[in-house]
């Protein structure tokens, strides 16, 4: 292997652990903002452990990024909604809520780039779930 490609897969492997930070940030607020709506430890330390074995396994870490991407998404476009003053409240299903959502164009922008940059640092997490639970030495 070069120095060049060893360098590479090092930055990259520090910029992996970097982004795993974000994901696991993101399981533990998931996991206490639901333990505490339900009251409940047990949900809290469920959703925890779950969540963590869900994003070891290949296919599911995948559906799950692509869930947790959207959901920022579609926070960045609430926030821009909140400041373009877009009325909510007269949405009666999830469909005319993404519609009211996404209507105003810097909310379409906003969340779009949320939800690439949100991909790219959640794939980079799965990668360093890969590295770390690789029984091989597949970087060396």
């Amino acid at each position: 292997m070069s120095i060049g490609n060893t360098r590479k897969g090092f930055t990259q492997a520090q910029f992996n652990d970097s982004a795993s930070s974000l994901l696991m940030g993101e399981i533990v607020v998931i996991s206490a903002l639901l333990g505490w709506a339900n009251s409940s430890w047990y949900v809290f330390g469920g959703l925890f452990i779950g969540l963590i074995i869900l994003f070891f396994i290949p296919v599911i870490n995948i559906i799950l990024t692509i869930i947790f991407s959207v959901a920022w998404a579609i926070i960045g476009a609430g926030i821009c909604c909140y400041f373009e003053d877009v009325s909510l409240s007269d949405t009666s299903s999830l469909g005319d809520l993404l519609l009211t959502l996404f209507s105003v164009p810097s909310s379409q922008v906003v969340g779009a780039i949320l939800l690439l940059i949100s991909l790219g640092l959640h794939f980079a997490g799965i990668e360093w779930i890969r590295d770390v639970s690789d029984p091989e030495d597949r970087n060396i």
